[in-house]
C-alpha cells in the first residue's frame, strides 16, 4: 500500500528515485531546467563548462532553443564530436580548460578515450606518460567575459571534476552578468575539490542564492552522498520573486 502510494505521488513529480547501487539518488537536471523555462527563464546564452561530447548542450538546446551555447572542453578525444556540433551557428567551441589564471595543466587521462572523470595529474602520481595530457587553461573572463551582458540572462553550467572553484575564481568579472549557475558540488574532499560550504559562501558573497538541487549521487557501499548538481540564481533575478509554498 505504502509503495503504491509513494509510486503514485512520484508519478506526479519530475523526480525519480533510483536504487543506491545505480549511484544516482536522484537525477533531475533536465526537469529542473524545464521548470526554470516554465517560470519564464529564457537565457540568450548558455556556457557549457566541461562540455564533454555535448550531451548537456543538446539537452539545454532542446529546452532553450533560442539560446546560443558556448561549449568549453579541453579533452582531445571530445573535440571531434564538439566540432561537429559547432557546425550549428548557435554553438561555439572553446577547446580549453577553465581556471583561475591562463596557463596550462596536466590531466591524467587517456588522450584517445572520452572520459567523464579526467583528473589533475599531480594528484595521480605514477600515471604512465601516455596517460597524461597537457591542456591549455583560460579564465572564463578571458574566454567570454567581454561578451557577457545581463540582458543575455546567461546560464553557466560547470562540471569540471572538482575544478569548479578554480573556474569561479577566474570569473570575477563575468559573474555579475550571469543569472543562473548549474554546478557540480562535492559533499566531501578527496583531492582539490572545494568544500561545499566554501563554494556556497563564495557564490553567496557574489550575489547568488542556492535555488534548487538538481541531482545527488552517492557512493554504493553505504549510500553516503558524494556529489550533486546545485542550481544557484542571482538574488535580484525575477526567478527569486515567487516565494509561495503552493
Amino acid at each position: 500500500m505504502i509503495k503504491r502510494f509513494a509510486k503514485a505521488v512520484l508519478q506526479r513529480t519530475p523526480y525519480r528515485i533510483q536504487r543506491a547501487r545505480d549511484l544516482n539518488r536522484f537525477s533531475a537536471i533536465e526537469e529542473s531546467l524545464a521548470s526554470l523555462a516554465a517560470r519564464g527563464y529564457a537565457p540568450r546564452l548558455i556556457v557549457d563548462g566541461g562540455a564533454n561530447v555535448g550531451d548537456f548542450t543538446r539537452a539545454a538546446s532542446a529546452i532553450f532553443p533560442a539560446a546560443r551555447i558556448a561549449m568549453i572542453e579541453p579533452q582531445p578525444a571530445c573535440q571531434q564530436a564538439l566540432t561537429a556540433l559547432a557546425a550549428d551557428p548557435r554553438y561555439t567551441l572553446h577547446p580549453v580548460a577553465l581556471g583561475q589564471a591562463s596557463g596550462s595543466l596536466k590531466l591524467a587521462i587517456d588522450p584517445g578515450a572520452v572520459s567523464t572523470g579526467a583528473h589533475i595529474a599531480p594528484e595521480y602520481e605514477g600515471q604512465s606518460p601516455d596517460n597524461v595530457v597537457t591542456i591549455a587553461v583560460e579564465t572564463l573572463d578571458s574566454v567570454l567575459g567581454e561578451h557577457l551582458t545581463a540582458a543575455d540572462r546567461t546560464l553557466l553550467k560547470l562540471d569540471l571534476q572538482g575544478w569548479e572553484m578554480e573556474a569561479f575564481l577566474g570569473a570575477e568579472a563575468s559573474l555579475p552578468a550571469i543569472e543562473v549557475i548549474l554546478t557540480e558540488v562535492s559533499f566531501y574532499k578527496q583531492a582539490y575539490e572545494p568544500d561545499i560550504e566554501d563554494l556556497i559562501a563564495h557564490l553567496h558573497a557574489r550575489g547568488f542564492a542556492l535555488y534548487d538541487v538538481a541531482a545527488i549521487t552517492c557512493r554504493p557501499r553505504d549510500n553516503r552522498a558524494k556529489q550533486g548538481d546545485f542550481i544557484f540564481v542571482r538574488r535580484d533575478s525575477a526567478l527569486m520573486a515567487d516565494t509561495a509554498w503552493d
